[in-house]
């Protein structure tokens, strides 16, 4: 058995870190670097402490990514909680004990520090070895997607897009080239019957906005004021015409009518192949629209294999809240969750 040294992430790692992580960033030394400083020291909730190393003599083999998120939870108020990312492990080293290893010592240390939880919502391919290790699973959900037959691809600045008017709503819906203070101030307006939601202030918006490898596409809906929004990630380290989906990560509106108008609005100037969605959180009303959309639905098949690429969360208790009574407590059960905001792809 390899005899690795794990290590919490310091400056002294940071280039070994950005040639590394160009298995999964892609974005060679310039685009790794500012991505590396984005994602975790000027994450506005928790700094680069969680980061795990694993190295084989002087060699990086392996590296757990931790950043912060926030979460309002009722009966507590906003609670920080890690997670966990760009999880890599060098080709030699893939089947043995080495992620393992890792987690272990970062649960230890956020166990130290007291912080309840590790959530993780990637397609995780060792999902199934993480639920049987304590890992409890909320999903997966069903997801909606809309391939062309032809890439569409940007032409021009994206906000000087000709505005539409939508043919349900009526409301104007325009392309704007950032977040507005209107987003967010929407999104905390629209009720919830979940307990758990991610905070979608300002400052998240503005953190994930900046994101060095990612390009997002705004639309704003307006009808004597803001009444929707919808928001579409895409990786810049791929083409528009490239493998890689455009993901809807956020689409919140006053009504039914708004919404369906801002989605038909997207799948019409995106670019990509693909376009998809998260829906778990949708409406029983927007999810039956979805296919007079032009979206198809991937629903889970309960079985584990078949579902392994769909979203889900899967997250692991430190210990921390064992036997104590907490609104954190409870974070485990599925229906405490609003994923609205959240789309693993809005993190990356």
């Amino acid at each position: 058995m390899s005899d690795y040294r794990i290590t919490k992430y310091t400056p002294d790692a940071r280039d070994a870190v950005i040639e590394f992580q160009q298995m999964l960033w892609q974005g060679g030394p310039q685009g790794n670097a500012a991505y590396l400083e984005w994602k975790f020291a000027d994450n506005p909730y928790l700094d680069d402490r969680y980061v795990t190393l694993a190295w084989e003599g002087h060699e990086l083999v392996g590296m757990l990514g931790v950043f912060g998120s926030s979460w309002e939870v009722d009966g507590h108020g906003p609670v920080m909680l890690p997670c966990l990312a760009d999880t890599v492990v060098a080709p030699d080293h893939r089947g043995g004990p080495l992620f393992g290893r890792m987690l272990d010592s970062l649960i230890e240390r956020l166990r130290a520090d007291g912080v309840p939880w590790l959530l993780d919502f990637g397609d995780q391919p060792a999902g199934p070895a993480m639920l049987m290790n304590g890992w409890t699973a909320v999903g997966p959900w069903p997801v909606a997607s809309a391939e062309r037959e032809v890439p569409l691809t940007t032409q021009g600045a994206w906000d000087d897009l000709e505005a539409v008017r939508g043919s349900r709503s009526g409301a104007v819906i325009r392309s704007v080239a950032t977040s507005t203070a209107d987003m967010p101030a929407l999104a905390s307006k629209l009720p919830t019957d979940a307990g758990v939601r991610v905070v979608r202030d300002e400052r998240y918006f503005r953190w994930r906005g900046d994101n060095p490898l990612a390009r997002y596409f705004h639309l704003v809906a307006e009808s004597q004021g803001t009444v929707g929004y919808l928001i579409a990630h895409r990786t810049s380290v791929d083409t528009d015409d490239g493998p890689t989906p455009t993901t809807i990560v956020e689409c919140e509106a006053v009504d039914d009518d708004v919404w369906s108008d801002l989605v038909e609005a997207a799948l019409a100037t995106v670019p990509g192949k693909v376009v998809t969605m998260w829906v778990r959180d949708l409406s029983p009303s927007r999810v039956h629209g979805i296919e007079s959309l032009g979206l198809s639905l991937t629903k889970p098949s309960g079985r584990l294999s078949q579902d392994i690429h769909l979203p889900k969360l899967v997250m692991r208790s430190t210990g921390v809240l064992d036997g104590q009574s907490s609104p954190l407590a409870t974070l485990n059960s599925p229906s405490v969750w609003d994923m609205r905001g959240v789309s693993g792809r809005g993190w990356r």
